[in-house]
């Protein structure tokens, strides 16, 4: 059977041998990824034809379970291998997408879409790791107080801390809210324990509870801007891009040479997928902190500039003479 440019054997002595003939080869392609060039379209060929298999078996009562777990095997395989398969389908993958017109469900013909997200939210993670280090930097004396000789219970708060954050990533809104409101008993006088707190609210759509947490939060920072800083960078980290955007404004409108702001803005813009817009407010962020002497935050403006702009040329479509 032709799909594409590639051939999938159909010879079998038995339906079920088919099915099993294509996990087979599926199994080997995928475990052959290093150097198999554009040919390794073929796993997403047979993909196909397994998915359709197992749908056609599955409707006939046809017990085909040890299979349907292969498959699920497989495809967990190529998921863990996303970017060296790309790496290896090259320009070709595309084109075959193209060609093959395929079903939004069967997410490996999507596996650049994935991998772009993937980028996305390592570069948004590194945008406000990179902020934090500023931060701290600029406190260096609350880190000798929390994180060299820290009491006991300032210790376990930032066990439970960082608990609460690593349930935030997995999606467990309400169990990091525990984590959360117990590092907060423990710590009552941390700004940043509160904002995740209303933070959280917000996003499991309890509003009363969201600012009265943010109120508390407020009223331990020296200012508002302090305070619209610290939000917008927790929002980054859930995502809220709308949020994180609200913020910067009020930031702003407050203080137009905050450096901070245009960097905390450039994560607006890249989870918009506007890179034009990030690398310009990275641009934006740098010059303010070379004007202000913060020679911390422009040198981690202009990292996370080029990293913007290696992830906007990888995006670009590539152009091939006809």
């Amino acid at each position: 059977m032709a799909i594409g440019k590639f051939q999938v054997p159909a010879a079998a002595s038995t339906p079920v041998d088919r099915l099993r003939e294509s996990l087979d080869r599926a199994e080997r392609l995928v475990a052959n990824l290093h150097g198999a060039g554009p040919g390794i379209l073929e796993l997403l060929h047979q993909f196909d034809r397994i998915a359709d298999l197992l749908v056609e078996f599955e409707a006939t009562g046809t017990d085909v379970r040890a299979e349907r777990v292969r498959f699920e095997s497989v495809q967990r395989q190529l998921q863990r291998q996303q970017r060296r398969f790309l790496s290896e389908a090259g320009a070709a993958f595309r084109e075959e997408r193209s060609a093959a017109q395929p079903d939004r469900a069967r997410w490996w013909w999507f596996v650049d879409e994935a991998v772009a997200e993937q980028r996305k939210r390592q570069l948004r993670r590194g945008l406000s790791w990179g902020l934090v280090l500023v931060f701290v930097c600029a406190a260096a004396w609350l880190v000798y107080d929390r994180y060299i000789a820290p009491p006991p219970e300032v210790r376990r708060a930032f066990q439970l801390s960082t608990a609460g954050e690593g349930l935030v990533q997995e999606g467990d809104l309400r169990a990091a809210l525990v984590e959360f409101e117990a590092a907060a008993a423990l710590t009552p006088d941390d700004p940043l324990l509160w904002i995740w707190q209303g933070v959280i609210h917000s996003k499991l759509d309890e509003p009363d509870d969201a600012r009265e947490a943010f109120d508390t939060a407020r009223s331990l920072y020296e200012t508002d801007v302090d305070f619209l800083l610290n939000r917008g960078l927790t929002y980054i980290q859930v995502g809220d891009a709308d949020a994180v955007g609200a913020d910067v404004e009020q930031i702003l409108a407050m203080d137009p040479q905050s450096a901070s702001a245009y960097y905390l803005r450039s994560s607006v813009a890249l989870e918009r997928g506007d890179f034009a817009a990030a690398v310009d407010d990275l641009e934006r962020a740098a010059e303010l902190a070379q004007e202000a002497g913060d020679t911390q935050l422009e040198a981690t403006a202009r990292v996370q500039r080029a990293m913007v702009m290696q992830m906007w040329t990888a995006q670009q479509p590539t152009l091939t003479p006809e």
